[in-house]
């Protein structure tokens, strides 16, 4: 969501409200600035829906077998 919110701000601050800019310079910040935007809101994606695991359970039986030899 923040990611988004920042986009928007750029795009809204930067071309539409602000004087033009020199094209030349302001695309390739856009697009700069929009891939990190992605990256962040990919990272967050697949940081909020990643289940943790949990790890299995040691069974008693190895260590008993560990214990006897």
């Amino acid at each position: 969501m923040v990611s988004a919110a920042i986009a928007v701000a750029h795009i809204f601050f930067g071309y539409i409200q602000g004087s033009p800019p020199s094209l030349a310079f302001a695309l390739p910040v856009t697009v700069g600035l929009l891939a990190v935007v992605v990256l962040g809101f990919w990272l967050g994606w697949i940081m909020a829906t990643t289940k943790e695991v949990t790890p299995a359970p040691e069974t008693e039986t190895s260590e008993k077998t560990e214990k006897s030899e």
